[in-house]
């Protein structure tokens, strides 16, 4: 249920990056019917949630003395390296593309990505991290 709830805050947060034009991030597919378009950003935001939930902990692993060096900058280059990914699987399938502009617009997409997902994690009860642990 969590990954749901993720999937979804993560294709709002997508959706709303699309709608700033200077990143030039575009979701294609499913233009047909609104509920078809929905499905799309829905399926980019799981594709990005499991990238979240999979690679991101050994890319962060991997990238620890970047993280130390940089007192934790270097995770935005991982958060760039996520939505490249993400636009890269997407090449695969034939029924939506998510496709970035430039290095620039998409680490800044990447930022206003990460933001916004926080703050709609924090504000959907059940989404996010757990933490009672």
């Amino acid at each position: 249920m969590r990954f749901l709830l993720n999937s979804i805050v993560t294709a709002v947060a997508v959706w709303i990056v699309t709608l700033i034009d200077w990143f030039h991030v575009e979701v294609t597919g499913g233009e047909d019917q609104w509920w078809t378009r929905a499905l799309v950003f829905l399926a980019i935001g799981a594709l990005i949630a499991g990238l979240n939930a999979i690679i991101r902990p050994v890319l962060s692993f991997l990238a620890l003395p970047c993280l130390i060096l940089t007192l934790g900058l270097f995770s935005l280059i991982i958060s760039w390296a996520i939505l490249w990914l993400a636009h890269w699987i997407t090449t695969w399938f034939s029924g939506f593309a998510l496709t970035l502009g430039d290095f620039w617009q998409t680490f800044w997409a990447a930022l206003v990505l990460a933001i916004v997902t926080a703050i709609l994690q924090a504000i959907v009860p059940g989404a996010g991290h757990d933490r009672r642990h």
